[in-house]
């Protein structure tokens, strides 16, 4: 009867060292989850992702789009020019009839 409840001591005083083991384990694992630099290089590896994602849906949305936004940049550059070009056709305009007869 000595040795069984020896050897239930000795298998309860086993469990224990594991347990602490593993809490151990535990505490060091959790240590590194929560430090500062793991936590900054983990956000920042999900910023990476989140843009690299983003990136590669625009460059899909550009190349499926690219007719309309080539007419939507020319459009922009005739609005921006619209004052120089006027202001072309007013000179090229008033000087067409009077050239011709200065020669």
């Amino acid at each position: 009867m000595a040795d069984a409840e020896r050897e239930a001591i000795l298998e309860r005083d086993r469990a224990r060292k594991l347990l602490r083991q593993t809490l151990l384990s535990d505490v060091e694992q959790a240590k590194h989850d929560l430090h500062p630099r793991t936590i900054s290089t983990r956000w920042a590896d999900k910023q990476k992702a989140r843009l690299t994602a983003a990136s590669s849906s625009a460059k899909q949305n550009v190349a499926k789009n690219a007719p309309l936004i080539g007419f939507v940049a020319a459009a922009g550059l005739l609005f921006a020019a619209r004052k120089p070009i006027s202001n072309w056709i007013e000179r090229f305009r008033n000087r067409g009839p009077h050239e011709e007869g200065d020669d």
